[in-house]
């Protein structure tokens, strides 16, 4: 995670003016929710470096020390955007669904929560949880089902940590260039190069995207394994 700006430490000697816009500030009223949206969108626009204390208060029209009054730093600020995105994910299908049928639209939701801000991937992906985070609100209606449905609670937890391991990287690969994996021209690798051009001519066929059919065989198989894994659970206790 990017470390706090040269100069976002509340109280500074010297805090350089900031200019704002001519007429009155666009923002409206300051608050802790405009400030994480605000430092979501210049993630996305410019990258973790230029989502500082500074750079959000120069967004906002605003001094950065007025920004204190809602979040308390840079790494609150981080832990605030994964509040936003966890927000977006939801967990309200393990009320209602089977767990497995639950871990399927959680990761569909999970996906494209993380696919929408593909900047925001690798950086939040790292980020310990706050004291009071509703990631682990979330985390613990997933835990409770899996718990409910039969998995000891260590295994559950690894099954949730593998899973948001694959969704992430999926979240990342619908953000890539759709022909990354593309040979080009080449001789020396003629079981590859087949297999890419049979796939191009799947997607031409379906109309789903590589992205899409490489995530849901992937999403498949492991819901299959894990329904698997919990069987032989069930079966040994037996």
């Amino acid at each position: 995670m990017p470390g706090t700006e040269a100069g976002d430490t509340p109280g500074a000697a010297s805090e350089p003016p900031v200019r704002r816009r001519a007429g009155r500030p666009r923002t409206g009223i300051l608050s802790r929710k405009l400030i994480l949206e605000t430092g979501l969108r210049l993630i996305d626009e410019r990258g973790a470096d230029g989502a500082g204390m500074r750079a959000i208060a120069h967004e906002l029209g605003v001094g950065p020390s007025a920004l204190y009054n809602h979040v308390g730093g840079q790494a609150e600020l981080m832990a605030g955007i994964r509040e936003l995105i966890s927000d977006r994910i939801g967990s309200e299908m393990f009320a209602d669904l089977p767990w497995d049928q639950a871990l399927e639209a959680w990761a569909h939701r999970y996906r494209a929560a993380f696919a929408a801000h593909p900047p925001t991937i690798a950086m939040l992906a790292v980020l310990p949880l706050s004291a009071d985070s509703i990631t682990t609100v979330m985390y613990e209606d997933v835990i409770a089902k899996l718990v409910g449905a039969g998995w000891p609670p260590a295994r559950a937890l690894e099954l949730l940590v593998a899973l948001e391991a694959f969704i992430l990287g999926a979240a990342l690969d619908l953000a890539a260039d759709p022909d990354m994996m593309n040979p080009g021209p080449r001789g020396d690798v003629p079981a590859y190069s087949a297999a890419y051009a049979a796939r191009a001519a799947r997607i031409e066929e379906t109309g789903t995207s590589a992205a899409d059919a490489s995530f849901a065989l992937g999403l498949r198989a492991m819901l299959a394994g894990f329904r698997a894994e919990l069987a032989g659970l069930s079966a040994a206790d037996e």
